[in-house]
């Protein structure tokens, strides 16, 4: 949303559609392809334990708050639970004979010599240690021995990555893979993600749901150590909306100089030529520019500048779920006029010329798809240059 109090917001149509793109890549690097889009997975089952699951509609639900993450006290996200894939090593110092190395198979098991298939899956090294010691002591030893268990592999990652990212969808990683750098191998986040509330969700064997929410903002203000939370298999990860009346004192511009949020945006210039027509440029500027920044791209004697009464700014606003204008006067963004000098987001359209701001709204008016979402809205825009783009100002 707008900061300018002039701001003058008018609601066309259209309603808020979330979707994500699925992708899929070669295990061990953090890498993405896109495929069709796809809906929130069917929840898992609650437990007495769990707490509420991710509704299909509203990921996550607004005014949801899971419990903050920290390095120190969030011991059951730091234990690292076994699973297809990972390699271990047993060893029963003195009954040499139960020693066995080798891998978590396809049922979730680990074999030991002579006691047989032993399921693992799920279980922490020191409970696989517990189990192990347990069944040695029932069956074939007087007392339960030393029992002695560590990893050798580690299986990949492979995970799902929703809310306001870039390019959401499912992703492979290498083993031990910080939040972070998922974040910025999936092209950052969106200018409208609350980077407070990166809600992992993680559901163990028992169909317990581990919910927390990992705060990578507040390090970024205090200059303090990010939280390094290590993925697992099966993880859920959602990046938060920032909600509206809870993003007071929240820094966006600070954020958009950050490598956790996309790099570039890109805003649409539709301006018009002489003697006729109009053209529609697409300017790519570093996340969080604004409209001195634009200004700055073009040409002393370009149009922009000249007709500083006639320049508006289209924007699709997910929270009103349609689109909304502002005008703008770059005389007065560069005279210092804060009002006029707003902060850009990504598919942003600039208008030059009174005209074509009619005339534009009338296409919106006439379409048969509502614009429903910030595609839809680029889209739309882009028809209407191809549609009408040769007609005179």
């Amino acid at each position: 949303m707008f900061k300018s109090k002039k701001f003058n917001q008018y609601l066309l149509f259209g309603c808020t559609l979330t979707f994500a793109v699925m992708g899929t890549t070669t295990p061990r690097t953090l890498t993405h392809r896109s495929l069709p889009a796809f809906g929130p997975p069917n929840p898992t089952p609650e437990t007495p334990s769990a707490p509420p699951s991710f509704q299909r509609d509203d990921i996550p639900p607004q005014g949801y708050s899971p419990p903050t993450y920290n390095d120190e006290s969030s011991k059951q996200f730091l234990l690292y639970r076994l699973g297809v894939g990972d390699s271990i090593s047993v060893t029963v110092p003195n009954f040499p004979e139960f020693s066995s190395s080798g891998p978590v198979d396809a049922e979730g098991t680990f074999l030991i010599p002579i006691l047989g298939r032993v399921p693992v899956k799920g279980l922490t090294l020191d409970e696989v240690e517990t189990k192990i010691s347990y069944e040695l002591g029932q069956k074939y030893l007087k007392e339960q021995p030393e029992v002695i268990a560590v990893i050798s592999t580690l299986r990949p990652v492979r995970l799902i990555l929703l809310g306001e990212i870039v390019r959401p969808g499912y992703y492979n990683a290498a083993p031990n893979t910080l939040l972070t750098d998922l974040l910025t191998t999936a092209g950052g986040s969106t200018g409208k993600a609350d980077l407070r509330s990166v809600i992992v969700r993680r559901t163990l064997v028992d169909g317990t749901v581990l919910e927390e929410a990992v705060d990578l903002y507040t390090p970024l203000i205090k200059g303090t150590k990010i939280p390094e939370f290590r993925l697992q298999e099966g993880d859920s990860v959602v990046v938060s909306r920032l909600e509206v009346g809870k993003d007071t004192g929240y820094d966006r511009a600070l954020i958009a100089r950050t490598t956790l949020i996309q790099p570039t945006i890109t805003v649409k210039l539709l301006v018009p030529l002489i003697p006729s027509g109009r053209i529609l440029r697409d300017v790519v500027v570093p996340n969080g520019s604004d409209f001195l920044d634009i200004l700055a791209t073009l040409p002393s004697t370009d149009v922009l500048r000249i007709k500083s009464d006639e320049v508006s700014l289209l924007r699709f606003d997910p929270e009103k779920g349609g689109v909304v204008t502002q005008k703008l006067n770059p005389r007065g963004a560069l005279r210092g006029d804060i009002a006029q000098n707003v902060m850009l987001e990504d598919q942003d359209v600039i208008i030059v010329s009174r005209t074509v701001l009619g005339e534009i709204f009338a296409f919106f008016n006439i379409i048969t798809q509502p614009i429903r979402d910030l595609q839809t809205f680029s889209t739309t825009v882009t028809n209407f240059q191809n549609n009408f783009g040769n007609n005179n100002n």
